[in-house]
């Protein structure tokens, strides 16, 4: 597959099934794109500055001059700095237009790095031909197409609650052992809005909002025939589940088919994909730690 920057930049979403090796490498072009614009970016934020500093400085000339001289050449320098004041003014305004353009694909990069790091370790336990499932969004989550719900405030009259979830990762695929995973990421928020009466009388719209944590998702779907008795194992399982401390256990399903989890990350990491791929690492650990001694009670017994 072939990303076309332009394209990207409109959607800031990828959705492809392939080889774990041209979704990285599709993944790379795409950081790569984003590093690009980040200096785009900052290039544009620096020029605007500069523009802003000579607008501020022409002006002040513009204003102090008269007080200092009572010549006539003096209002013509004053044109031309009233002249060149505008000029910059504007310049600046569109050059932090220009960097604005760049400012929600140089964002969210750390999701393109989690996806890297799990792929590359789902990969080690994979055919090297077998095809995966990648979605990715590199939208923020503050975003209307993602508020889901919009609800009244339990105890401030006239508020409102928005409800946001993004999920922004989807990874499917197959190990070795003919399980099926399926790994998901959803970022959570809500903003709660509204007007607030002042100690003065005077009323002020309030806006906050409150990062919920990212759900991190995991589906085993295994082989009965290899793991079969994993269904005995439902207490151990608890047991065996081991998570760093910013994440918690928020939900567990366990079938004759499958094991279904929920784990959520606490808001202050949500944008750490090293402590994100730590926990996504944990999950799976734990997860076949509890299979692997299913495989050993699904083995008959030989007399």
């Amino acid at each position: 597959m072939t990303i076309q920057s332009h394209q990207f930049r409109e959607k800031l979403t990828y959705d492809q099934t392939d080889s774990v090796t041209i979704i990285l490498t599709d993944l790379q072009k795409i950081s790569e794109t984003i590093i690009a614009a980040k200096a785009k970016q900052d290039n544009y934020n620096q020029k605007g500055t500069y523009y802003i500093l000579g607008f501020i400085v022409a002006i002040t000339l513009a204003m102090l001059l008269p007080n200092m001289f009572n010549i006539s050449a003096v209002n013509i320098i004053i044109n031309l700095l009233i002249i060149s004041s505008i000029y910059l003014l504007c310049t600046s305004i569109y050059v932090f237009f220009k960097a604005n353009e760049y400012k929600k694909l140089s964002k969210n990069n750390y999701r393109i790095q989690l996806t890297q790091q799990g792929l590359q370790m789902f990969a080690r336990d994979m055919d090297i031909m077998t095809k995966v499932e990648v979605y990715l969004n590199l939208k923020n989550l503050e975003e209307k197409e993602n508020k889901f719900s919009t609800v009244s405030h339990p105890y401030k009259p006239n508020w409102k609650i928005d409800n946001y979830q993004l999920r922004w990762l989807k990874i499917k695929g197959e190990f070795l052992d003919k399980t099926h995973f399926d790994l998901t990421a959803t970022q959570l928020s809500k903003t709660q809005y509204g007007w607030k009466r002042s100690r003065s009388g005077k009323s002020k719209y309030k806006s906050k909002t409150k990062p919920l944590g990212l759900d991190i998702g995991v589906t085993l779907i295994y082989p009965q025939y290899r793991y079969g008795a994993v269904k005995i194992l439902k207490e151990e399982i608890n047991g065996a589940l081991k998570l760093p401390y910013f994440a918690q256990l928020k939900a567990l399903k366990l079938t004759d088919k499958a094991i279904r989890l929920v784990v959520r990350v606490s808001p202050e990491m949500v944008d750490k994909p090293g402590e994100l791929y730590k926990t996504i690492t944990m999950i799976f650990l734990s997860l076949y730690q509890v299979l692997n001694l299913a495989k050993i009670l699904s083995k008959p017994i030989s007399t």
